[in-house]
């Protein structure tokens, strides 16, 4: 039996179904369908919101540790060291001068050395200073060489007492 179109009980597309053509419907949708479809099948998508609050409370942290811990070195007291020089004397001998900034009232203690011209270290000495008066003081040390040194300087000098 034959059933004009749009009448009950005929087999066609759903009318607002759209078909396979220029005109954007359904059809040429392809893969990714429809949202409302897609999201009654699989469920919705995410916004990606928990990502941006968990990110926020990673950075804010971040910067809370770092605020923290700049705070914390802000009551210590530092070292600074400058070279002023340093004089050859002979094969068994070089004296270095050097300068260092620190608190007054603070120890501390300054390995000096001085190296060959292949700044191998040839000689070595460890010195204390402090408690300083001034916040700049100058010193000269004398370093005794195994050969002849070309160089001498302060390798390190760290804080053994801040006062």
């Amino acid at each position: 039996m034959t059933h004009p179109a749009g009448a009950p009980g005929r087999r066609g597309p759903e009318p607002g179904a759209g078909s396979a053509d220029a005109t954007g419907g359904a059809a040429s949708r392809g893969a990714s369908g429809d949202p409302a479809i897609m999201a009654a099948r699989y469920g919705r998508t995410r916004t990606g919101r928990r990502g941006i609050v968990v990110a926020a409370v990673v950075a804010v942290l971040l910067v809370g540790g770092g605020i923290g811990v700049q705070a914390s070195n802000l009551g210590r007291p530092s070292v600074m060291t400058d070279s002023l020089g340093f004089t050859v004397q002979d094969a068994t001998r070089t004296t270095v001068r050097f300068s260092v900034r620190t608190d007054p009232g603070t120890t501390v203690r300054c390995s000096v050395v001085a190296l060959n011209e292949t700044f191998t270290q040839v000689g070595f000495r460890e010195v204390e200073i402090g408690p300083v008066a001034q916040q700049r003081t100058a010193h000269e040390v004398d370093v005794t060489t195994t050969e002849l040194a070309t160089t001498g300087g302060v390798e390190e000098c760290t804080i053994i007492d801040a006062g």
